[in-house]
């Protein structure tokens, strides 16, 4: 058999292997529905032709009518009909959202991605916040950051292949205010309050605990300070998605302050850790 047939059918059998994704031929814009939305998500930017982008670039590529996969990190996904993107307003300059049809006001998370575009190549399980060991990696690490008597709060645990090298990495979030509204921290929160997003994953044989982020108050501000006010942050996964087709699931992940929030993807690898490749956001 001639070389150049031959390289053509093991480049076929590589793209429809079980272990690789297929690489989107169009544009692949996706949006993050906040809980409690009233059915119009945000736009997180688009993958198109090798590169990503953002912003009004993105906008432009999003087509009305198109049909999108509505998925959180647990239960089954659906469907929806999206419209035209359109512009948030002042003082969400660079921001923009999508109706859809039917309207969806989701309790958590949810991603929105074309369907037609295997955004999802392995599964993502949501585990019980109760486990030891999470508890622990987020107590050693607190107590790390200043705080000697955390009182611990899980809000999820999510276990995923992200990389596709068959081994699991667990992704656990804890948070703690006490005055919080929803989504959003007070403006500089209490001593012993905290919020807390970290990765673990498997490397030699032993296991190695990343943060993706973190926000620690470890005494109260005082405001006849000269110093600025530090401003609590809320720190939350949004989900996890393969956005352009390389097999390697993108971290979504969701920030917030007293007076807005951004919305961040980014691409992980076990040696390099996160890498943003889009964000969005809105707020004063």
């Amino acid at each position: 058999m001639p070389r150049p047939l031959l390289g053509l059918l093991a480049a076929l059998s590589l793209a429809l292997s079980p272990g690789h994704a297929a690489v989107p031929t169009v544009p692949v814009p996706v949006f993050v529905l906040l809980p409690g939305d009233e059915g119009r998500a945000s736009l997180l930017g688009v993958w198109e032709g090798g590169r990503w982008l953002g912003d009004g670039n993105a906008a432009r590529r999003v087509r009305a009518g198109a049909t999108y996969r509505v998925q959180g990190l647990s239960g089954p996904a659906t469907t929806a009909r999206g419209g035209r993107a359109e512009y948030f307003g002042v003082p969400c300059e660079n921001a923009f959202g999508v109706a859809l049809t039917p309207e969806v006001r989701p309790a958590n998370f949810t991603v929105v991605t074309p369907t037609g575009v295997r955004t999802r190549p392995r599964p993502v399980t949501v585990l019980p916040t109760t486990g030891a060991v999470y508890r622990e990696a987020v107590r050693a690490e607190l107590v790390r950051r200043g705080l000697p008597n955390p009182v611990v709060h899980l809000t999820r645990v999510v276990r995923a292949d992200l990389d596709g090298n068959g081994t699991d990495e667990v992704i656990v979030e804890a948070s703690r205010f006490a005055e919080r509204s929803g989504l959003f921290p007070p403006p500089t929160g209490q001593p012993g309050d905290y919020s807390l997003l970290l990765l673990r994953q498997v490397v030699g044989g032993r296991v190695r605990t990343s943060v993706l982020g973190a926000e620690v108050v470890s005494k109260a501000y005082d405001p006849d300070s000269t110093e600025p006010m530090p401003l609590a942050t809320l720190h939350a996964l949004a989900g996890l998605a393969d956005l352009n087709g390389d097999g390697r699931m993108e971290v979504l992940t969701f920030g917030a302050y007293y007076e807005g929030y951004g919305l961040t993807a980014s691409e992980w690898t076990p040696g390099g850790g996160l890498k943003t490749r889009l964000e969005t956001g809105c707020g004063a």
